[in-house]
């Protein structure tokens, strides 16, 4: 019975992915008595770098993450015509999925030591880099999206305030190159248990 729903625990919510990285096993208290629990027998990434560098990237990594929000939520105070423009405004507004995940990755980042299972590895390393470049591939269009509005239905007295909100989309696409650039000096190497299976 206590199997059951140990096993249950393990396959549903948000292990259910990483079930296969579990085991249950049985493991005697100082009391006598057998407890079941789960043991992790997944693959763990080592991150090869030193503590003190590893410490550097994650000050980074965070510095970035808030430079490229704050430039994005700052591009919204404008209030730039362009930005009530639906080739515009759509891809404005999608970068704040793509900058929330990437802010909840490096915060997962920044908590985690050097050694990551396979989930963290996952809700780290590759949440932050898939949000990093859908955050680049979405401020490219909305780059294109304003240029357009600039060159053919911009009036001369807004100029000015469309080239504050493009300049911001800019620099929101270069502060994430960087950090993709950054990201692959964060190196992981594999240490897989079941290697020799």
């Amino acid at each position: 019975m206590q199997f059951i729903s140990i096993n249950m625990q393990i396959k549903s919510g948000t292990m259910k992915k990483y079930y296969k990285d579990y085991k249950l096993v049985s493991k005697t208290l100082p009391n006598g008595k057998v407890k079941r629990v789960t043991e992790y027998i997944g693959k763990y990434y080592t991150c090869c770098l030193s503590k003190t560098n590893l410490k550097r990237m994650k000050f980074y990594y965070l510095t970035l993450v808030l430079c490229s929000s704050a430039t994005a939520i700052g591009a919204g105070f404008i209030n730039n015509l362009g930005s009530s423009i639906v080739y515009v405004a759509l891809p404005y507004v999608s970068l704040f999925l793509p900058i929330a995940y990437s802010l909840m990755g490096t915060i997962g980042f920044i908590n985690s030591n050097e050694k990551l299972t396979q989930a963290l590895y996952d809700k780290t390393k590759i949440r932050i880099r898939r949000a990093t470049i859908w955050q680049m591939l979405l401020s490219v269009v909305a780059i294109l999206g304003d240029v357009f509005f600039i060159l053919f239905g911009v009036d001369k007295d807004l100029l000015q305030e469309e080239l504050a909100f493009l300049g911001c989309m800019i620099l929101v696409f270069l502060i994430n190159v960087l950090f993709i650039k950054l990201q692959k000096r964060v190196v992981y190497q594999v240490e897989d248990p079941h290697y020799s299976d």
